[in-house]
């Protein structure tokens, strides 16, 4: 649900008003509530299956969103790169509220072990998969992946991109070994996490940049938006905090 729900958990964070930058046909795009959204993506991270669901919709629609603003600059009246800091910062926000909620809740200790959740990764890398074949034929989504809701953001060529990016998820992100008793309880462990969504979404970036041939320096975008992610991932903290104030 959260992954068929990303554009509206994207407008959640960004605020009003920033349809122009997160694409979505929803007609209630800012219909979700900021705190729910925060505590919906917390609760849903202390599952290794519903965080695994978290970063691949957040991954795909990602992707999806670069390959639309890189193919059509008409959409966003302003400017590029702006446009490519607002969508890394997101990604870093989401990613961040799961990696800090699963360090928070001590996540480790309910994964048995890395085969649980590399098992998890893999399964929901193939229903991942499955949206973005899904997209390539032009056949209407199944309820239970989704629907409409994420149909409209895998669309056409932004498949190529979200794709790529299903692959490299499987690659970089299992367990392996102790890793997975130690993964969310440390600083290490979080810095790991927040590097791979920067590379992760700098990966996708550069596979939309050449796609579309876009004259963009690639060091200065590059820069701009691991920067932008960082600052999401910091971000996140802030949210997870102020959502537990307003309900203690």
């Amino acid at each position: 649900m959260a992954a068929a729900y990303m554009p509206e958990i994207s407008h959640a964070f960004a605020g009003s008003e920033s349809e122009s930058v997160f694409l979505t046909k929803s007609e209630s795009p800012a219909g979700l509530d900021l705190t729910d959204v925060t505590r919906f993506l917390s609760a849903t991270s202390t599952d290794p299956a519903g965080r695994a669901g978290i970063i691949y919709g957040e991954s795909i629609y990602t992707g999806s969103l670069l390959q639309e603003h890189l193919s059509n600059p008409s959409l966003f009246d302003g400017d590029q790169k702006q446009v490519l800091e607002d969508i890394g910062r997101n990604a870093g926000i989401i990613e961040g509220i799961v990696g800090n909620s699963a360090a928070n809740a001590e996540v480790s200790s309910a994964v048995h072990n890395e085969t649980d959740y590399n098992e998890s990764l893999k399964q929901k890398g193939d229903t991942a998969k499955t949206w973005v074949n899904i997209a390539f034929t032009g056949l209407k989504f199944p309820e239970h992946l989704g629907g409409e809701a994420m149909g409209s953001v895998v669309g056409g060529a932004a498949g190529a991109v979200a794709g790529g990016a299903v692959d490299r998820l499987i690659e970089g992100q299992q367990l392996e070994g102790a890793r997975d008793q130690a993964l969310y309880q440390s600083s290490k462990d979080l810095f790991k996490m927040r590097d791979s969504v920067s590379q992760q979404t700098l990966w996708s970036v550069h596979d939309a940049l050449a796609r579309n041939h876009v004259d963009l320096p690639k060091d200065g975008i590059g820069d701009s938006v691991r920067q932008a992610v960082n600052d999401g991932w910091q971000d996140s903290d802030y949210y997870l905090n102020r959502s537990k104030d307003e309900y203690e």
